[in-house]
């Protein structure tokens, strides 16, 4: 008869080949098998497997589970060799991710991304340096969107030359380094430093026209200050005086540069009463002829989002003619995928190859918090619920495929949409002193805010019906919505 341990190495030799590597790394960890030299070889190839699932989850994007695989793998070998190399391809991923956000211009995201990498205790030299740019960038960007130019211009010059002349200390880096391409985030800091100079060009043009009682260059020159920095007081202050000096109607709206205002559909009876749509209505989104009801949402200093208000939300690829709620610039099916909303849970309905958590869909599926969906080969985005008590979800792109309209995340927006500082805030604006609600009330979109806020140039006390091209602003925020 064979002895129990050759018993339990054969047990854990048929988990592995049948893949079952949880099993198999939980058998060779007994205690009674480690002296065996057989069960450290089988330990040793085992760990090479768990390293190399690992590997590929972590390329999924589904971080926390590839980073207990490495630990696993660690503990199974009794050294870090196995996993040496997988923690550093992931160290220099998340790394050149957070590079590609700061040169877009990104910053809050590149410091999520650098956040990671501290937590995994992947902090190194390098890794230091390009969090403080990141910081760097971020307190001149906050600087400029309130209006101190001058200060804001200070900070980047100094950015230029003291990170850079880290860059040239190869004593400071790890020979597992990234090479960084300091030439597009230089790009970055001279676009900024360009957007200082214009706002001093244009604050002195605006002193100007004050001093002239030019009520209408007033205006224009605040509106160009203020989407430059878009919490600049004295252009606000000036611009309210322009509209008071001319009796423009309350209704005027600003509107950042290059983006025309058009007419926007924000009521339900676009797709029927309370936002839910017919039998017929619902083929005609799956057919590509009903047009989405959505529109951009603008928060200065945080971002743009795509707010759907369908119960039906297509995503594809942008073509011609189509229909397609969220647009996305990849190599996708034109209709690709229906997220639906039902009873406030939602489902999703696969129209091309969809993964959901790694698992390839064969039919419709429920969606559940933090799941990721993986459509086609390549674009990965999360889909969460942030309220436990509101229907609106959000999915946030993972693998850096943008929409159309760019936009750094899409609301699927049910009852409401909340905006403020909290965790469970739809939109986390984490400076702001309170929130501000979107929410349908008798077929329109209102707003309410626990702060003091005009819509639009006048004084909203209470639920606020928002229009067209609406501008939200506060002591500390703004807001605009767009039509697409």
């Amino acid at each position: 008869m064979f002895p129990s341990w050759r018993m339990q190495l054969g047990e854990a030799r048929r988990a592995l080949k049948e893949g079952q590597l949880d099993r198999a790394c939980a058998i060779v960890q007994r205690e009674e098998l480690r002296e065996f030299r057989q069960a450290r070889e089988l330990s040793a190839e085992l760990a090479g497997r768990v390293a190399q699932r690992a590997r590929g989850r972590l390329a999924a994007g589904r971080s926390n589970a590839g980073w207990n695989d490495l630990e696993l793998a660690e503990h199974v070998a009794g050294c870090d060799l196995p996993v040496a190399q997988v923690r550093n391809e992931y160290r220099q991923a998340v790394f050149a991710r957070a590079v590609d956000f700061l040169a877009d211009g990104r910053t809050a995201v590149a410091q999520q991304e650098l956040a990671k990498l501290a937590r995994r205790g992947l902090r190194d030299a390098q890794v230091r340096q390009l969090e403080e740019f990141a910081r760097s960038m971020s307190e001149a960007e906050q600087m400029l969107s309130v209006g101190s130019s001058a200060e804001a211009r200070q900070a980047l010059e100094k950015i230029a030359v003291e990170e850079l002349a880290i860059e040239k200390s190869p004593e400071n880096l790890s020979r597992d380094s990234v090479k960084i391409d300091w030439s597009r985030l230089a790009q970055r800091v001279e676009w900024l430093l360009a957007q200082c100079q214009r706002h001093s060009q244009l604050r002195g043009e605006l002193h100007a026209a004050a001093n002239q009682s030019d009520w209408h260059q007033m205006l224009a020159r605040a509106d160009k200050l203020l989407s430059v920095a878009p919490r600049d007081r004295v252009a606000r202050a000036a611009r309210r005086q322009a509209w008071h000096a001319v009796g423009l109607d309350a209704t005027a709206v600003f509107h950042r540069e290059g983006r025309p205002l058009a007419s926007l559909a924000l009521n339900d009876t676009k797709r029927g009463a309370q936002g839910s749509a017919s039998k017929t209505q619902a083929d005609d989104t799956m057919s590509g002829s009903q047009e989405p009801n959505r529109f951009m949402l603008w928060v200065d200093a945080v971002g743009g989002f795509l707010v759907c208000l369908d119960d039906e939300v297509v995503l594809g690829q942008p073509t011609p003619g189509s229909a397609v709620a969220v647009p996305l610039c990849a190599d996708l099916s034109r209709r690709h995928a229906v997220i639906r909303r039902h009873q406030g849970g939602y489902t999703l309905d696969p129209l091309g190859e969809v993964k959901v958590d790694g698992r390839l869909l064969t039919g419709p599926m429920v969606l559940g918090n933090r799941h990721e969906i993986e459509l086609g080969s390549a674009v990965r985005l999360e889909f969460t619920r942030p309220h436990a008590l509101s229907a609106t979800a959000r999915l946030t792109p993972l693998s850096g495929h943008r929409t159309e309209p760019r936009a750094d995340a899409v609301l699927l927006m049910a009852d409401s949409c909340l905006l403020g500082p909290k965790s469970h805030s739809h939109i986390a604006c984490r400076r702001w002193q309170g929130d501000v609600m979107l929410f349908r009330q008798a077929g329109r979109l209102h707003c309410r805010s626990t702060m003091e806020m005009t819509v639009d140039g006048s004084q909203a006390d209470g639920p606020t019906p928002l229009e067209s091209g609406a501008r939200l602003e506060g002591e500390e925020f703004a807001i605009s919505l767009e039509d697409v």
